[in-house]
């Protein structure tokens, strides 16, 4: 276990320094243009007075400045050392390292190598030294190597730079440019109106909370560094599929498992199966970490709602169910004044969205108050009730989202919060303590149409048990009734033949009786002649036969012997006779037993015939009572309002298919959450000094951010996140943001557009987070990252780190994904997480070429849809400059022009995109001509998660950049985004024979798909 437990320490830590080292590399960022050559001025190689040269700017700076009579204080000014390109040291490094060729984007960063700041101090100028800053890009375009500990190599430097302005500024100042120009004529300098307030925007968000999350133990972080290691359910939903699901799936699905809460869209519509597979899965499951996978269109914001809206209604659940509702205010943060602690069962089901994808946040928390979002039928029934919407002034039903994050935003929601805690607490609120009570009757009623559903669930698993023991009991009976008629058979057979031999033996032995009977009877008349003759002799004894004995009479003599004859032939019968005697007792017996096994075998057959017969008679009755019972069970079920899963569906009415419960039960789910959102400003009302306290501390937090009052700003957190459900935030905010919360601080955390975050960016986030849902696509646009693939390797093995982690193409999706029990296995080795297949937004051929090039044709397109869009593709070819062609370009406006759908739909509902920035940047400056609108105008990268009823995809590129145009199609991912920006239309421009040359499926399969419509 130790051993164990020390491998998952040593990896996570590679992991964590690898991205901890690929995001060092994102630091030092300047961009020398910027303001238009105003912000950042090149600096001389030599001055004969650096003190005046710097102090003279300053002044300048500040009769520039719109205030010119503000006292500015803490002015300074920053030197950038060495400014170089970025992808210039990209390609140095892969050339010295021979990595493989890969083609990028070219990037145009530029990258100070060090930089040091100075204020201004009676006249003189002092060194920060805090601001002096070695980058690592710096480190590498120096040396070509990735140092072991680029903090060392920075606090050299430091002390190097402190020793060099120990003195004099002008003379230090002097002795290092002198150094650096020797190496260097590319630096550059930056004044600041106030040195201690500069923005330092080169640095990275994330490398406090990387080194954060290597000394903290945190399952959730092992767990998404390493995967999940326990059995995984695989969630295939493919009925004709050899690893169909059916059980887990059903399981799942089971109505005790749904929520009771919703949110309150067109009840017309439910969620399709496997979003509703997501929800229940998330709202009951044990595990900590889970991920979605949704293909564009497919209902990922749709099923958070619901989310969101259940969350919301077990905390009302708990609240009605608390004793005391005026929770005791004991937790002191100023003088006699405290907070109370939200009770964990309250607090455990508070929401956060996070996302790299700022648009994607604002989406969400933009979205989900507006009054749109809620059906008209729950806005004019009696139980709604507004959330506090007069507290902005948008068209919204409450304030249920709002944004969070940067300074700013967490400006804006604590005011919003204020604004609250002072509404409750003003005399024209009205205050509803029955509210409680209509809470609980309208959760009984919604929790009874819940169960009465589970009986009927529970009904068909006991009918699914009785028809297993039909067929069991049954092919058991057949089975059994083959055997038995066959042993009876050859019983019988073996029976007659005992019988048979018996009645042989038995005849024989009755035969012998007769003669027997005869012998003996001849036997008695020959003794009774004897006898007889016996007698006459007697009777003819001579006179005086004793005397005549002793004299040797002959007359005795003959007497004697004739006696003697007779007597013999007496005795010699009787023996006979006794002979035959003993030979007839012994056959007697023999004869009693053969009869009496030939009876014992008789019997044996009626007995078996008998038993056979009741063992057939009892197995028919038993499966004509399971029978019975599958009837009745089947009526029960059948004569139910409960719709139950239907798997004998096609996989297209399956996947949009959502069981058990229609219309009804999605209204009456609705006024649940409605009235939940009234007992939650209730219990605000009951608690208002507590919110009121909680905003006072965030407002603070660096003030108690000591040991003992740190706890605090937890519970001040829970008190915000109540009032305002759902929060959300960019993972670039987030360390600012949380910096003061530890492990499991936060109840829930949802990250939308995962697919598009680098994995390291959600590590802060995850760490303080007890339980994670992720909803993207990795099959859409991957992250953006500065390094390329072979950089990042070289990073991965310097670091042992695991390279399926640490790569160019991991995100934060498929990272959740492997940290997920539940999920779906595309291939045999590729897990992803729970997959949503109905996809809502676009016709074809958008939706066909989509579902081919990424989804293995898995994805099912509504009925509603089905009316087919347009798509071609215009080859038009051209000489390139810099993957931009003019002849695109050009047909692109004559189509813009000139297509009457286009101008039928206006341009507001058309996009232009392209893989390529220069591309976009060029298009934007011919399309200004014809007055298209520029935010119409972009990369595919940057447009997804939008749509538009018309896009044009404009590729770009010519023969001469083979690779480039190689890169766009390589892998389906831009090719999906682009189509599926489509809701009607979509056109390609681009050069056929180029792209075709490449020999790949996404632009054969493409054209195939295109070719049709």
């Amino acid at each position: 276990m130790i051993k164990i437990r020390r491998y998952v320490m040593v990896s996570k830590n590679n992991i964590l320094n690898s991205w901890i080292t690929i995001e060092q590399f994102s630091e030092g960022n300047i961009n020398v243009n910027e303001n238009r050559n105003k912000k950042y001025k090149r600096l001389p190689n030599h001055s004969n007075d650096w003190l005046i040269f710097f102090q003279d700017k300053l002044s300048e700076f500040r009769y520039n400045q719109k205030n010119v009579n503000k006292k500015l204080q803490k002015r300074g000014f920053t030197i950038y050392f060495d400014v170089f390109s970025f992808d210039k040291l990209i390609q140095d490094l892969s050339k010295f390292f021979h990595l493989p060729e890969e083609y990028r984007e070219e990037s145009k960063t530029n990258k100070f190598t060090w930089c040091l700041t100075f204020m201004e101090d009676n006249g003189d100028f002092i060194l920060l030294e805090d601001s002096i800053f070695l980058t690592i890009s710096g480190y590498v375009h120096h040396y070509l190597n990735i140092p072991s500990d680029i903090f060392i190599e920075n606090e050299e430097l430091k002390n190097e730079m402190l020793e060099i302005f120990e003195n004099n500024f002008n003379e230090g100042l002097s002795k290092l440019i002198k150094k650096e120009s020797v190496l260097t004529k590319n630096n550059y300098y930056e004044i600041h109106e106030d040195v201690k307030n500069r923005k330092l925007y080169f640095h990275s968000f994330y490398i406090n909370e990387l080194d954060l999350a290597k000394k903290i133990n945190s399952k959730n972080v092992d767990k998404y560094l390493l995967g999940f290691l326990g059995p995984r359910s695989n969630l295939d939903s493919d009925q004709l599929s050899t690893s169909f699901n059916k059980k887990d799936i059903y399981q799942i699905l089971e109505p005790k498992e749904y929520p009771l809460g919703r949110f309150p869209s067109n009840p017309d519509w439910g969620l399709s199966l496997m979003q509703q597979i997501a929800v229940n899965t998330y709202l009951n499951g044990k595990d900590d970490v889970y991920g979605v996978n949704g293909p564009p269109g497919t209902g990922k914001t749709t099923l958070l709602k619901d989310i969101f809206a259940d969350l919301a209604v077990r905390q009302a659940y708990e609240i009605c169910y608390l004793e005391d509702k005026h929770l005791r205010r004991s937790n002191m943060y100023d003088m006699n004044v405290g907070i109370a602690r939200l009770p964990d069962d309250i607090s455990k089901y508070n929401i956060l969205v996070a996302s790299s994808n700022n648009a994607a946040v604002q989406n969400i928390v933009n979205e989900l108050p507006q009054k749109m979002q809620i059906d008209e039928t729950f806005l004019e029934d009696e139980v709604f009730s507004s959330y506090f919407s007069n507290i902005k002034d948008d068209d919204i039903w409450g304030v249920f989202a709002s944004e969070g994050g940067n300074r700013t935003n967490m400006s804006n929601l604590l005011e919003i919060v204020s604004k609250i805690s002072k509404e409750l607490k003003s005399t024209l609120f009205i205050s509803d303590k029955e509210i409680y009570s209509k809470f609980s009757k309208q959760y009984d009623l919604v929790n009874k149409m819940r169960q009465d559903a589970q009986k009927i669930s529970d009904t068909i698993k006991q009918l699914d048990l009785l028809r297993n023991e039909l067929i069991n009991e049954t092919r058991t009976f057949q089975n059994q009734l083959s055997y038995k008629k066959e042993k009876r058979e050859q019983e019988n057979i073996t029976i007659n033949r005992l019988i048979e031999g018996l009645d042989i033996e038995i005849g024989v032995l009755s035969t012998d009786f007769v003669k027997y009977e005869q012998i003996t009877k001849d036997n008695r008349y020959k003794l009774e002649q004897l006898n007889l003759d016996l007698g006459i002799l007697k009777q003819q004894r001579p006179l005086a036969f004793h005397i005549l004995k002793l004299f040797h009479s002959k007359s005795v003599a003959i007497y004697i012997e004739q006696l003697s004859a007779l007597t013999a032939s007496i005795s010699k019968i009787y023996k006979k006779q006794l002979s035959l005697d003993k030979e007839y007792n012994r056959k007697s017996q023999a004869y009693i037993m053969l009869k009496k096994s030939r009876a014992e075998h008789i019997s044996f057959e009626c007995n078996s015939k008998k038993i056979f017969e009741e063992w057939k008679k009892d197995n028919l009755k038993k499966i004509e009572d399971l029978s019975k019972k599958i009837r009745d069970l089947s009526t029960e079920i059948n004569n139910s309002q409960f719709s139950p899963p239907d798997f004998t569906q096609t996989y297209s009415k399956f996947q949009q298919d959502n069981p058990w419960f229609d219309k009804k039960y999605r209204i009456e789910q609705s006024k649940l959450f409605i009235l939940s959102m009234s007992v939650r400003k209730q219990f605000l009302y009951e608690n208002q000094k507590s919110i009121a306290g909680s905003v006072e501390i965030w407002k603070n937090t660096s003030r108690y951010a000591i040991p003992e009052k740190k706890y605090l700003i937890s519970l001040s957190w829970n008190w915000i996140n109540l009032v305002v459900p759902v929060i959300s935030t960019t993972f670039a905010s987030f360390g600012q943001m949380f910096k003061y919360l530890g492990t499991n601080s936060i109840a829930n955390l949802f990250i939308d557009e995962a697919g598009q975050a680098t994995p390291q960016a959600a590590v802060g986030g995850i760490m303080r987070s007890k339980k994670i849902m992720a909803v993207g696509d990795p099959s859409q646009i991957q992250p953006v990252v500065s390094l390329s693939e072979g950089v990042i390797g070289l990073i991965a093995t310097k670091y042992n780190a695991l390279n399926n982690v640490v790569n160019g193409y991991a995100s934060v999706q498929t990272l959740v994904d492997k940290a997920s029990k539940f999920g779906y296995y595309k291939t045999e080795n590729d897990w992803v997480g729970i997959p949503l297949w109905v996809h809502r937004r676009c016709k074809n051929p958008m939706f066909k070429i989509s579902n081919e090039i990424s989804y293995r044709n898995r994805m099912v397109l509504p009925e509603s849809l089905n009316e087919p869009g347009r798509g071609e593709w215009f080859d038009i070819k051209g000489e390139s400059d810099n993957k931009f062609v003019k002849e695109q370009a050009d047909f692109l406006k004559e189509v813009l022009k000139k297509n009457l759908n286009i101008q039928e739909e206006g341009e507001e509902n058309v996009f232009v995109i392209s893989p390529f920035k220069n591309v976009v940047d060029t298009l934007k400056k011919d399309l200004r001509n014809i007055g298209f609108d520029q935010s119409r105008i972009g990369t595919v990268h940057t447009f997804q998660g939008k749509e538009a009823d018309i896009v044009f995809l404009i590729l770009g590129a010519s023969s001469k950049e083979k690779r480039a145009a190689q890169w766009v199609i390589s892998k389906p991912n831009i090719m999906n985004v682009a189509a599926t920006r489509a809701k009607k239309e979509f056109y390609i421009i681009g050069d056929k024979e180029l792209y075709l040359s490449l020999d790949c499926g996404v632009v054969t399969k493409t054209l195939e798909i295109l070719k049709c419509y």
